[in-house]
């Protein structure tokens, strides 16, 4: 479990830095005893049942990471499983009917908190900025057993759905994640201000520590000065969130002996280059999803790199056809992944669940081929959400936007690759009048800024199926042999 990697880490290193928050260092020994503390607190003020805390849901309403951290393994140690809202108002959104608490930190001020709490019956319990003197009164915890943590994640249709990852079965995964990402004691790895309720921001710590490693989160500011102050290992990011690169008034260093692991959506080749030319040479591109976790982690040496993923030999992945049947190599069809630590669909969505978990495999909604030597290329969604720069898109209201602007049977959008270039944007339109050319880059211009470049087909009749519903995969397929 991470909390006993923490305390014996603490015992066995105990100045060695656990995290290094804004530039403020917390050792192993300290972080030890703030979580110790914070136990020993909530012992005092969580609601029980005999002589345990009542077990079911603690909401974290804290925006400081580390703090947040602190709290959330305290929390777990005694038996809750946490999660973790970016703002008050996404307390409703979250559909858990086993609350059992609201917990904050006294050093903030979450606005609106108070009146939100005061419509329910659940307890708030305001954590003081400072834990020592009050948590030693209160003495040490009793520890139940370690929790899980629920992550929200919109990757398959675009709409949060939320993944209960269990301590315990989870912890049998961590090693391996580790090794995919190069993780070991000697790692220092800046994790940036991903929040706690993504699936980077809680895994990417949770690793870190799990091998003894330090983490450098940065929040709130000046997010490229642990590029100049700290000798980093290990970067992980999102393609939108390395945007910076391409100031060039921005003072950054070259560190090669540093891995720049980046998830959640295609690079764009002249990032790449930005990254190589002003980070590292060691950009790896990184296939992983909530549901399933890091699949691969590529180091980009040339332009195939950013296209073709070299699977993990630990990992199972499948390109197979809509009865499951596996596809030849070369043949593109839809990509299935082997589960490993036990998840088995999203909390509170039994549709969802049953149409992106099957037999052990989660359906992230991808296409993808298999090469003849094993390595995987992904060609695409089929699902209504595409991706752009990591960011997930429902391409639902854009569709319905669009169709209603030109006044037309239906419209669909897709991203579709381009030999050696990055993915584009591609609009299909069922129309049975023509469309204007002044027309169609007036819809772009209003309602499409964000793609850049954008492709029109105007089509007779878009393929569906026996309900009318568009066939995503055969539309697909039609465009690509269109294309150039």
């Amino acid at each position: 479990m991470l909390t006993e990697k923490i305390f014996a880490q603490a015992r066995a290193t105990p100045d060695k830095p656990a995290f290094i928050h804004n530039g403020v260092t917390c050792s192993y020994a300290e972080f030890d005893q703030r979580v110790k503390q914070a136990g020993a607190f909530f012992s005092l003020h969580l609601p029980q049942v005999g002589d345990s805390p009542a077990p079911g849901v603690a909401v974290l309403c804290v925006d400081h990471l580390a703090q947040a951290w602190v709290l959330g393994i305290a929390l777990r140690r005694l038996g809750l499983t946490t999660v973790s809202v970016a703002s008050v108002g996404e307390i409703d959104g979250l559909v858990l009917d086993n609350i059992r608490c609201v917990v904050s930190w006294a050093a903030e001020n979450p606005p609106d908190l108070a009146a939100r709490v005061a419509q329910t019956a659940w307890p708030w319990i305001k954590v003081p900025k400072n834990l020592g003197p009050a948590a030693e009164q209160a003495g040490p915890a009793a520890v139940v057993h370690a929790a899980g943590h629920i992550i929200q994640t919109s990757g398959t249709t675009g709409a949060y759905k939320k993944i209960l990852r269990d301590a315990a079965v989870e912890a049998s995964t961590l090693d391996l994640h580790a090794d995919i990402n190069g993780i070991d004691a000697s790692s220092l790895v800046f994790v940036r201000d991903f929040p706690l309720w993504t699936a980077g921001g809680y895994r990417w710590p949770l690793l870190s520590w799990h091998r003894g490693a330090t983490v450098v989160f940065q929040q709130w500011r000046d997010f490229h000065v642990p590029l100049l102050s700290q000798p980093l290992t290990h970067v992980f990011a999102t393609p939108m969130t390395l945007m910076f690169v391409g100031d060039p008034e921005l003072p950054l260093r070259r560190n090669d002996a540093m891995r720049l692991l980046v998830t959640g959506g295609a690079m764009p080749r002249a990032l790449v280059a930005a990254l190589q030319q002003r980070l590292t040479r060691q950009v790896y591109t990184v296939l992983a999803s909530t549901e399933a976790l890091t699949v691969a982690a590529t180091l980009v040496e040339n332009l195939d790199d950013l296209a073709w993923h070299r699977v993990h030999p630990a990992r199972e992945v499948q390109v197979v056809d809509e009865a499951d049947r596996p596809r030849p190599a070369g043949q593109i069809g839809l990509l299935r992944i082997r589960i490993l630590d036990g998840v088995s669909g999203y909390l509170g969505d039994e549709a969802a669940s049953q149409e992106f978990f099957r037999d052990g495999y989660f359906y992230p909604g991808d296409l993808a081929v298999l090469h003849a030597d094993g390595r995987l290329a992904l060609c695409g969604r089929v699902t209504d959400v595409i991706n752009v720069l990591g960011n997930k898109i429902a391409t639902a209201p854009i569709e319905a936007a669009l169709q209603q602007r030109l006044d037309v049977d239906a419209v669909c959008l897709l991203s579709l690759p381009r030999p050696g270039a990055d993915d584009e944007v591609h609009i299909a339109i069922e129309s049975g009048r023509a469309l204007s050319q002044a027309e169609l880059q007036a819809a772009a211009n209003d309602q499409l800024k964000i793609f850049g470049q954008v492709h029109f087909h105007l089509l007779q009749q878009l393929p569906r199926n026996r309900m009318g519903k568009v066939l995503r995969l055969a539309l697909r397929q039609q465009l690509l042999a269109g294309l150039p």
